[in-house]
């Protein structure tokens, strides 16, 4: 019995062996294997990036949010170089803009965790660092 299964593994090692300057010159199975190994990184990546990306992303929708509505508020106001107006206004825009940063940085750090942490593991991108992070500038 046991020569036999050592029969049945030489002759798979064998055919193997025919097999494989076939492969070597083809660049489909490397891609394949090559792509294979790729997916510990990119698992990883995905969830790092996720992670960290979502509060950076929060904090930069929430400044881009009130930097945005702040003085474009102030100008209904008073004017936007009228500090008291921008004081006024900022009462209004400061809740709103963390509301706002709270409801949509989730969505943009967990698209660019995903998206680019799968494409380019680890990169600013998967982080929401890059300047267009898909939330504006």
């Amino acid at each position: 019995m046991k020569r036999m299964e050592l029969a049945a593994v030489a002759a798979l090692l064998m055919s193997l062996g025919m097999v494989a300057p076939a492969m070597a010159a083809d660049d489909g199975p490397l891609e394949k294997v090559v792509g294979g190994s790729l997916w510990v990184t990119r698992v990883s990546a995905v969830g790092a990036g996720t992670v960290v990306g979502t509060p950076v992303a929060a904090t930069r929708q929430m400044y881009k949010a009130y930097t945005d509505w702040t003085p474009a508020l102030a100008d209904k106001v008073g004017g936007k170089d009228f500090g008291p107006s921008c004081a006024l206004v900022s009462l209004v825009t400061l809740p709103a803009a963390v509301v706002w940063g709270g409801i949509t940085g989730p969505y943009y750090g967990t698209k660019n965790g995903f998206v680019h942490g799968f494409n380019n593991p680890f990169t600013h991108q998967s982080f929401s660092l890059g300047d267009d992070y898909d939330g504006g500038k």
